[in-house]
Protein backbone atom coordinates (compact mmCIF):
# COMPACT_ATOMS: atom_id res chain seq x y z
CA UNK A 1 0.00 0.00 0.00
CA UNK A 2 2.48 2.50 1.51
CA UNK A 3 4.13 3.05 -2.27
CA UNK A 4 5.49 6.31 -1.31
CA UNK A 5 7.85 4.72 1.18
CA UNK A 6 9.85 1.94 -1.07
CA UNK A 7 13.68 2.60 -1.02
CA UNK A 8 13.24 3.76 -4.26
CA UNK A 9 10.96 6.43 -3.42
CA UNK A 10 12.09 8.12 -0.05
CA UNK A 11 11.05 11.68 0.47
CA UNK A 12 13.72 13.58 1.88
CA UNK A 13 13.54 16.26 4.69
CA UNK A 14 14.07 18.94 2.12
CA UNK A 15 10.45 20.23 2.82
CA UNK A 16 8.48 23.86 2.58
CA UNK A 17 8.99 26.43 5.08
CA UNK A 18 4.90 26.45 5.10
CA UNK A 19 3.25 26.85 8.55
CA UNK A 20 0.88 23.69 9.96
CA UNK A 21 -0.24 24.46 13.42
CA UNK A 22 -1.96 21.89 15.59
CA UNK A 23 -5.84 23.53 15.57
CA UNK A 24 -7.63 23.36 19.01
CA UNK A 25 -10.50 24.49 16.80
CA UNK A 26 -10.46 20.78 15.10
CA UNK A 27 -11.19 19.27 18.57
CA UNK A 28 -14.48 21.35 18.87
CA UNK A 29 -15.51 20.66 15.59
CA UNK A 30 -14.72 17.08 15.64
CA UNK A 31 -16.91 16.55 19.41
CA UNK A 32 -19.57 18.63 17.78
CA UNK A 33 -19.55 16.39 14.24
CA UNK A 34 -19.55 13.42 16.11
CA UNK A 35 -21.82 13.64 18.49
CA UNK A 36 -24.29 14.81 15.52
CA UNK A 37 -23.13 11.45 13.82
CA UNK A 38 -24.34 9.42 17.48
CA UNK A 39 -27.73 10.18 16.96
CA UNK A 40 -29.89 7.97 15.25
CA UNK A 41 -30.66 10.42 11.93
CA UNK A 42 -27.46 10.93 11.00
CA UNK A 43 -24.94 8.22 10.04
CA UNK A 44 -21.50 8.52 8.43
CA UNK A 45 -20.74 6.11 6.02
CA UNK A 46 -18.43 3.01 6.71
CA UNK A 47 -14.56 2.90 5.87
CA UNK A 48 -14.88 -0.42 3.59
CA UNK A 49 -17.82 -0.67 1.01
CA UNK A 50 -18.52 -4.00 2.76
CA UNK A 51 -17.48 -6.07 5.71
CA UNK A 52 -13.78 -7.05 5.39
CA UNK A 53 -12.67 -9.06 8.61
CA UNK A 54 -9.39 -7.43 8.18
CA UNK A 55 -7.86 -5.66 11.04
CA UNK A 56 -4.85 -3.87 9.97
CA UNK A 57 -2.88 -2.37 12.61
CA UNK A 58 -1.00 0.86 11.80
CA UNK A 59 -2.42 1.74 8.44
CA UNK A 60 -4.12 4.71 7.42
CA UNK A 61 -7.61 3.88 6.18
CA UNK A 62 -9.71 7.07 6.29
CA UNK A 63 -8.89 11.11 6.05
CA UNK A 64 -11.23 14.16 6.82
CA UNK A 65 -10.70 17.41 5.56
CA UNK A 66 -11.57 19.85 7.37
CA UNK A 67 -11.33 23.12 5.55
CA UNK A 68 -12.76 26.95 5.75
CA UNK A 69 -13.59 26.92 2.04
CA UNK A 70 -15.60 24.27 0.85
CA UNK A 71 -16.85 25.49 -2.46
CA UNK A 72 -13.58 26.16 -3.30
CA UNK A 73 -11.83 22.87 -2.44
CA UNK A 74 -14.48 20.67 -3.68
CA UNK A 75 -13.98 21.99 -8.05
CA UNK A 76 -10.19 21.92 -7.00
CA UNK A 77 -10.16 17.69 -5.98
CA UNK A 78 -13.23 16.84 -8.06
CA UNK A 79 -10.66 18.41 -11.18
CA UNK A 80 -7.51 17.13 -9.72
CA UNK A 81 -8.29 13.58 -8.81
CA UNK A 82 -11.42 13.03 -10.80
CA UNK A 83 -13.53 12.74 -6.99
CA UNK A 84 -16.80 12.67 -6.42
CA UNK A 85 -18.71 14.53 -3.29
CA UNK A 86 -21.72 13.80 -1.60
CA UNK A 87 -24.39 15.58 0.80
CA UNK A 88 -23.94 13.72 4.39
CA UNK A 89 -24.84 16.39 6.67
CA UNK A 90 -25.56 20.03 6.93
CA UNK A 91 -25.83 22.25 10.01
CA UNK A 92 -23.34 24.10 11.83
CA UNK A 93 -20.61 21.62 10.04
CA UNK A 94 -21.60 20.66 6.57
CA UNK A 95 -20.35 17.57 6.11
CA UNK A 96 -19.25 15.68 2.37
CA UNK A 97 -18.61 12.14 1.63
CA UNK A 98 -15.74 12.23 -1.01
CA UNK A 99 -15.32 9.24 -3.21
CA UNK A 100 -13.00 7.68 -5.57
CA UNK A 101 -14.95 5.34 -8.08
CA UNK A 102 -18.27 5.28 -6.49
CA UNK A 103 -15.69 3.94 -2.85
CA UNK A 104 -15.76 6.44 -0.18
CA UNK A 105 -12.34 7.58 1.12
CA UNK A 106 -12.76 10.17 3.16
CA UNK A 107 -15.25 13.25 4.49
CA UNK A 108 -15.11 16.95 3.56
CA UNK A 109 -16.23 19.19 6.67
CA UNK A 110 -16.68 22.57 6.36
CA UNK A 111 -15.32 24.89 9.57
CA UNK A 112 -16.00 28.59 10.17
CA UNK A 113 -13.12 30.65 9.42
CA UNK A 114 -13.28 32.43 12.26
CA UNK A 115 -12.93 29.20 14.45
CA UNK A 116 -9.59 28.36 12.62
CA UNK A 117 -6.25 29.27 14.67
CA UNK A 118 -4.36 30.89 11.44
CA UNK A 119 -6.75 30.76 9.30
CA UNK A 120 -5.52 26.87 8.52
CA UNK A 121 -7.42 23.89 7.28
CA UNK A 122 -5.99 20.63 7.30
CA UNK A 123 -6.11 16.96 6.92
CA UNK A 124 -6.45 14.10 9.61
CA UNK A 125 -5.18 10.91 9.22
CA UNK A 126 -6.83 8.09 11.26
CA UNK A 127 -4.74 5.13 12.24
CA UNK A 128 -6.19 1.73 12.40
CA UNK A 129 -5.96 0.11 16.08
CA UNK A 130 -6.77 -3.46 17.35
CA UNK A 131 -8.71 -1.17 20.57
CA UNK A 132 -9.40 2.07 20.67
CA UNK A 133 -9.92 2.45 24.19
CA UNK A 134 -6.36 0.53 25.12
CA UNK A 135 -4.80 2.50 22.58
CA UNK A 136 -5.75 6.02 24.32
CA UNK A 137 -4.66 4.89 27.43
CA UNK A 138 -1.14 4.35 26.12
CA UNK A 139 -1.28 7.86 24.12
CA UNK A 140 -1.80 8.96 27.65
CA UNK A 141 0.88 7.17 29.38
CA UNK A 142 3.65 8.15 26.92
CA UNK A 143 2.76 11.83 27.16
CA UNK A 144 0.35 12.07 24.44
CA UNK A 145 -2.78 13.69 24.79
CA UNK A 146 -6.89 13.06 23.91
CA UNK A 147 -8.73 15.67 22.24
CA UNK A 148 -11.62 13.70 21.57
CA UNK A 149 -12.07 10.83 23.96
CA UNK A 150 -13.17 7.18 22.28
CA UNK A 151 -16.56 7.64 20.92
CA UNK A 152 -18.57 5.14 19.10
CA UNK A 153 -19.71 5.91 15.70
CA UNK A 154 -22.68 4.23 13.75
CA UNK A 155 -21.49 2.02 10.47
CA UNK A 156 -17.88 3.66 11.12
CA UNK A 157 -16.75 2.06 14.84
CA UNK A 158 -14.99 3.63 17.13
CA UNK A 159 -12.94 6.29 17.15
CA UNK A 160 -10.69 8.93 18.94
CA UNK A 161 -8.46 11.66 18.35
CA UNK A 162 -5.14 12.23 19.59
CA UNK A 163 -2.34 14.58 19.39
CA UNK A 164 1.60 13.35 20.41
CA UNK A 165 4.35 14.70 22.45
CA UNK A 166 5.17 17.12 19.73
CA UNK A 167 1.93 17.88 19.04
CA UNK A 168 0.79 16.35 15.57
CA UNK A 169 -2.49 15.52 15.69
CA UNK A 170 -4.15 12.23 14.46
CA UNK A 171 -7.12 9.48 14.84
CA UNK A 172 -7.27 6.26 15.99
CA UNK A 173 -10.06 4.38 14.33
CA UNK A 174 -11.40 0.78 15.11
CA UNK A 175 -13.57 0.12 12.18
CA UNK A 176 -17.17 -1.68 11.93
CA UNK A 177 -16.92 -4.61 9.74
CA UNK A 178 -12.96 -4.24 9.48
CA UNK A 179 -10.71 -2.26 7.40
CA UNK A 180 -10.44 -1.59 3.82
CA UNK A 181 -8.03 -3.89 2.02
CA UNK A 182 -4.30 -3.03 0.75
CA UNK A 183 -4.99 -1.58 -2.92
CA UNK A 184 -1.84 -3.18 -5.47
CA UNK A 185 -1.65 0.53 -6.27
CA UNK A 186 -4.79 3.11 -6.90
CA UNK A 187 -4.46 5.88 -8.62
CA UNK A 188 -5.53 9.30 -7.19
CA UNK A 189 -6.29 7.40 -3.84
CA UNK A 190 -4.42 7.84 -0.85
CA UNK A 191 -1.37 5.51 -0.39
CA UNK A 192 -0.82 6.52 3.47
CA UNK A 193 0.32 9.21 5.42
CA UNK A 194 3.73 10.73 6.74
CA UNK A 195 4.42 12.13 9.88
CA UNK A 196 7.03 15.22 9.98
CA UNK A 197 8.72 15.25 13.56
CA UNK A 198 11.03 17.34 15.38
CA UNK A 199 12.78 14.81 17.38
CA UNK A 200 13.08 11.48 15.16
CA UNK A 201 13.96 8.77 17.90
CA UNK A 202 11.47 9.86 20.75
CA UNK A 203 8.37 10.37 17.99
CA UNK A 204 9.03 6.52 16.58
CA UNK A 205 9.38 5.21 20.45
CA UNK A 206 5.99 7.08 20.82
CA UNK A 207 3.95 5.35 17.82
CA UNK A 208 5.94 1.95 18.53
CA UNK A 209 4.18 1.73 21.72
CA UNK A 210 0.69 2.08 20.41
CA UNK A 211 0.81 -0.47 17.41
CA UNK A 212 4.21 -2.40 18.08
CA UNK A 213 5.78 -0.85 14.85
CA UNK A 214 9.02 -2.49 13.75
CA UNK A 215 11.07 0.35 12.35
CA UNK A 216 13.44 0.00 8.88
CA UNK A 217 16.00 2.88 7.84
CA UNK A 218 16.26 3.62 4.38
CA UNK A 219 19.47 5.53 2.84
CA UNK A 220 18.57 8.51 1.47
CA UNK A 221 22.18 9.54 0.66
CA UNK A 222 23.33 12.89 1.67
CA UNK A 223 19.68 13.59 3.41
CA UNK A 224 18.85 12.47 6.84
CA UNK A 225 18.04 8.59 7.37
CA UNK A 226 14.28 8.09 6.46
CA UNK A 227 12.21 5.60 8.65
CA UNK A 228 9.55 3.51 8.06
CA UNK A 229 7.07 2.42 10.27
CA UNK A 230 6.25 -1.46 9.59
CA UNK A 231 3.69 -3.85 10.39
CA UNK A 232 2.92 -7.41 9.61
CA UNK A 233 5.93 -6.55 7.32
CA UNK A 234 3.49 -4.22 5.26
CA UNK A 235 5.25 -0.62 5.32
CA UNK A 236 2.34 1.43 7.12
CA UNK A 237 3.94 4.97 7.67
CA UNK A 238 7.38 7.04 7.08
CA UNK A 239 9.08 9.43 9.39
CA UNK A 240 11.20 12.53 8.75
CA UNK A 241 12.76 14.78 10.79
CA UNK A 242 11.63 18.49 10.33
CA UNK A 243 14.89 21.07 9.68
CA UNK A 244 13.07 24.15 10.40
CA UNK A 245 11.88 25.76 13.37
CA UNK A 246 8.66 27.06 11.74
CA UNK A 247 7.26 24.16 10.48
CA UNK A 248 5.48 22.04 13.21
CA UNK A 249 4.73 18.05 13.60
CA UNK A 250 2.45 16.98 11.79
CA UNK A 251 0.95 13.74 9.63
CA UNK A 252 0.73 14.68 5.58
CA UNK A 253 -1.54 12.38 3.37
CA UNK A 254 -0.28 10.83 0.26
CA UNK A 255 -2.15 10.44 -3.08
CA UNK A 256 -0.54 8.13 -5.58
CA UNK A 257 -0.75 9.98 -9.15
CA UNK A 258 0.00 8.58 -12.80
CA UNK A 259 2.14 11.77 -13.61
CA UNK A 260 3.47 14.05 -11.03
CA UNK A 261 4.55 16.24 -13.38
CA UNK A 262 1.13 16.41 -15.24
CA UNK A 263 -0.89 16.57 -11.87
CA UNK A 264 1.49 19.49 -10.10
CA UNK A 265 1.13 21.55 -13.22
CA UNK A 266 -2.66 22.37 -13.16
CA UNK A 267 -2.55 23.36 -9.16
CA UNK A 268 -2.66 26.60 -9.39
CA UNK A 269 -4.72 27.22 -12.19
CA UNK A 270 -7.30 25.51 -9.96
CA UNK A 271 -6.53 27.67 -7.13
CA UNK A 272 -4.23 25.41 -5.19
CA UNK A 273 -0.47 26.20 -4.22
CA UNK A 274 2.70 24.15 -5.39
CA UNK A 275 4.46 24.18 -2.70
CA UNK A 276 7.21 22.11 -3.58
CA UNK A 277 7.40 21.32 -7.57
CA UNK A 278 8.78 17.92 -8.59
CA UNK A 279 12.33 18.16 -8.90
CA UNK A 280 14.71 15.34 -10.61
CA UNK A 281 17.02 16.23 -7.12
CA UNK A 282 14.29 15.16 -4.86
CA UNK A 283 13.28 11.32 -5.27
CA UNK A 284 13.45 11.85 -8.75
CA UNK A 285 11.09 14.07 -9.24
CA UNK A 286 8.39 11.65 -8.66
CA UNK A 287 6.69 13.30 -5.74
CA UNK A 288 5.15 17.16 -4.88
CA UNK A 289 3.75 18.76 -2.07
CA UNK A 290 0.45 20.52 -2.63
CA UNK A 291 -1.82 22.87 -0.67
CA UNK A 292 -5.53 22.98 -1.45
CA UNK A 293 -7.24 26.77 -2.08
CA UNK A 294 -8.03 26.76 1.71
CA UNK A 295 -4.31 25.83 2.61
CA UNK A 296 -4.47 22.60 3.50
CA UNK A 297 -1.55 20.68 2.85
CA UNK A 298 -0.71 16.85 1.34
CA UNK A 299 1.68 15.33 -0.80
CA UNK A 300 1.44 13.44 -4.68
CA UNK A 301 3.26 10.58 -5.43
CA UNK A 302 4.07 9.06 -8.64
CA UNK A 303 5.14 5.09 -8.52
Amino acid sequence: MMVMLNSNDIWPVRMVKTRIAILFFLALTLIGLFGACATPSLRVTPVAPGPTGLRLNGKFIWYDLFTSDLKAVQPFYEALFGWSFHETASGESRVLTITHEGVPIANAVSVDETQMKDGESRWLSYMSVADVDQTVLRIEKNQGAVYMPPKNLPDRGRVAVAKDPEGALFAVLTATGGDPPDPAYDLNNFIGSELWARHLEAAIQFYQTLVAYEIEMVDVGNEKDYHLLVRDDEPRAGVVQIPWDDVKPNWIPYIAVEDVTAVAARVKALGGSLLIAPNPEIREGNAAIIADPSGAVFAIQQR
